[in-house]
């Protein structure tokens, strides 16, 4: 069946709880971490290392701890048998008669050869589809499924049906390398022309020499603490520290708009009694307070996407973006956290980083379940695009699910954008991006006035 598994889902090989291999789902295949290839889930397999089993979908677990197997079950059981799929006659004995017809797949049975006293009322299984429900009980809740991610109680197919599961890109090898020269040869133990010196705001490299070359400065030792290329990083940077200090915000009258066109009554926002507040968040600086709020951020990430993990010690990259911690050597601690908060709660958050006066990237939005739909992304978004325009940001990109295409396009007036299309605007940049996904882009200086909301 088509559009199962988005394209990018973490998937991984697992025994005895432990994971073997981890890949992700791409190209009607598996994208195999050992190998850089798109495999086979066989082949996958015996790059695990247990090419004997022989049990490819028993074994490969997505991140939610649902094996493929499991999976292909599940949607066989739900998908809709049409009449002409039905058997004809009676599975046991092949004769016609008083039939009675399996709910769960296409077996026929005369109700004696399927020892019941009478035709049943409402839905009935046969022994075969039972036998199977009861080892898929099993299944369930084993020690692979659980190592990989299932939790008891909740609806694990489900969530793969509507949740948004994503993985990191491999990262581009266009990208890095001095932003003046391009190359990517440095010297590491005595401090030199080829010294690599990175902006602690845009975030792009430097030689010391290119940056004498070019007129940027003439360094002699390495600085010490923060270190920025030109007179616009450094202003960026001071003005989200103020902003990220000064707490909780007013909503601007135009993002109240956006709420208010939402709401059915047509009432103020403020008449309903509801507190709107908008603040940013630094998580490198955050304080034990600030770190309240930021937690309730990654619960409502966690809520629309599964976790994505990695290393030993299972470090949740969310966790890393909205805290702006280092995660698989990569360095986040650029990061901020923009979030709606409504009485106090947080329902609305957005990651974000400012690369410089060329771009600012959002990796990750959501909104709290039980707020969709009314408008507070939109209304948090008016305000994160005030701040870019006060910044001076020339452009703004963001990574998209094939289902939030049409909102960011239509409602937010996004394009789509290529990486090269992206470097010719900012070159040497480093972005968040996920397999599976497209790249979005709008000029910055169309933010305001905000945009109209449509169901957000």
């Amino acid at each position: 069946m088509e559009d199962v598994l988005p394209e990018g889902t973490m998937l991984q090989y697992m025994v005895n709880g432990i994971t073997k291999l981890v890949g992700y789902a791409k190209d009607s295949g598996i994208f195999c971490s050992c190998c850089n290839a798109v495999v086979s889930p066989s082949q996958f397999e015996a790059h695990a290392g247990q090419a004997q089993r022989r049990k490819p979908y028993n074994y490969i677990y997505t991140s939610n701890g649902v094996s493929l197997h499991e999976l292909s079950i599940i949607l066989s059981k739900r998908r809709k048998l049409l009449d002409s799929q039905n058997d004809d006659l009676c599975s046991i004995c092949e004769d016609a008669g008083e039939l009675v017809l399996c709910d769960l797949c296409p077996r026929l049975f005369i109700r004696v050869c399927a020892e019941l006293s009478s035709v049943p009322e409402g839905d009935w299984h046969c022994k075969y589809c039972e036998n199977m429900h009861q080892r898929e009980n099993y299944v369930k809740y084993n020690d692979n499924a659980r190592a990989a991610g299932r939790v008891v109680g909740v609806d694990a197919i489900d969530q793969i049906m509507k949740r948004c599961i994503l993985i990191v890109k491999i990262p581009d090898s266009r990208v890095g390398g001095c932003a003046l020269c391009r190359c990517k040869d440095y010297a590491k133990s005595v401090f030199g022309e080829r010294t690599v010196l990175i902006c602690d705001q845009c975030e792009k490299e430097y030689h010391v020499g290119c940056l004498k070359i070019h007129g940027m400065g003439d360094l002699k030792e390495k600085p010490e603490g923060d270190w920025f290329c030109c007179v616009k990083c450094i202003t960026i940077h001071a003005t989200l520290q103020y902003v990220s200090s000064i707490g909780a915000q007013e909503l601007p009258i135009q993002a109240l708009d956006v709420i208010k066109r939402n709401n059915s009554n047509k009432r103020s926002i403020r008449d309903a009694g509801v507190d709107l507040k908008w603040r940013l968040f630094r998580g490198k600086t955050a304080s034990a307070s600030d770190k309240v709020f930021l937690s309730d951020a990654v619960s409502v990430l966690h809520e629309s996407f599964d976790p994505i993990i990695s290393g030993k010690k299972g470090t949740d990259l969310f966790t890393q973006l909205v805290f702006g911690r280092s995660w698989c050597h990569m360095d986040l601690q650029g990061m901020y956290c923009a979030v709606l908060i409504a009485n106090s709660v947080v329902v609305s958050v957005s990651v974000l980083r400012v690369l410089g006066s060329d771009v600012a990237e959002v990796p990750l939005v959501a909104t709290r379940k039980d707020c969709q739909g009314q408008g507070y992304f939109a209304a948090l978004f008016a305000c994160i695009g005030r701040l870019l325009a006060s910044l001076n940001v020339e452009h703004l990109v963001l990574p998209a699910t094939d289902d939030a295409q049409a909102m960011w396009t239509q409602k937010f007036g996004f394009t789509k954008i290529s990486l090269d299309q992206l470097h010719s605007l900012a070159r040497g940049i480093k972005i968040v991006d996920f397999e599976g996904t497209k790249l979005l882009h709008r000029t910055v200086s169309d933010l305001l006035p905000p945009f109209e909301n449509r169901g957000c």
